[in-house]
């Protein structure tokens, strides 16, 4: 297997070319470490010390976690019979706190010809088992949004989908397990009405999701009943 070289992955040069834009200069790139996909020796994400200056003469921060693009998914299911909204989150235990978490479906934008939209509907096919075309998504912002500013590159592209389905089909996907094991992705379906979503998922991502969403299709009505 041929492992690609950093300075022919599509986020690296990607990201040091926004830097060149933005009158960066820099001085020297050294890799922390790497890591792969198994499959092809593709980089997935690497930690680099950078040592770089501002147009105005000041210092960079020396660390970059490079991930390049992302996307994240809000699947909001609506039964047939009710007309309740019920959310598909991913549970996985993360590095964060080694808990489980409750999260939107997610992936990278790792190949160049694919466009962010067409890789969320993609990741939804593999990660929640739904067959969904990039013409069913909708944009949550106008704009990709950076997750960490001081110390990442990662751009997150939000969507969300609605999917009208009978009740019945909604259930049958909590607790079904998906993931590649091969990419170390152990992972679970669980599926909760959005107020209960809303106060199991832990990170910024998915909160910001679901208010952006609510405001967006003018169910306030729902939002009220958010928890705190």
């Amino acid at each position: 297997m041929d492992s690609q070289q950093l300075n022919d992955a599509s986020k690296y040069k990607n990201w040091r070319a926004q830097l060149l834009k933005s009158q960066i200069s820099i001085n020297h790139i050294n890799p922390l470490y790497i890591h792969r996909a198994q499959k092809d020796g593709s980089i997935l994400y690497a930690l680099l010390n950078l040592d770089a200056n501002t147009p105005e003469g000041t210092t960079m921060n020396p660390i970059c976690f490079l991930k390049g693009d992302a996307v994240s998914m809000l699947v909001v299911l609506i039964a047939e019979e009710t007309n309740e909204k019920y959310v598909l989150l991913v549970k996985q235990r993360r590095i964060c706190n080694g808990d489980f978490t409750y999260e939107h479906p997610a992936g990278m934008v790792d190949e160049e010809d694919s466009s962010p939209i067409e890789v969320a509907a993609r990741e939804l096919g593999e990660e929640a088992q739904l067959d969904v075309d990039s013409s069913e998504l909708t944009p949550l912002f106008n704009k990709p949004l950076y997750s960490a500013t001081a110390t990442s590159d990662e751009a997150l592209h939000f969507f969300y989908l609605e999917r009208r389905m009978p009740l019945a089909d909604i259930q049958a996907l909590n607790d079904k397990s998906t993931g590649a094991e091969g990419e170390n992705e152990h992972t679970q379906l669980h599926i909760a009405t959005l107020p209960e979503a809303h106060g199991l998922v832990s990170n910024i991502h998915g909160v910001m999701s679901h208010l952006q969403y609510l405001q967006k299709v003018g169910d306030f009505e729902t939002l009220t009943k958010l928890p705190g």
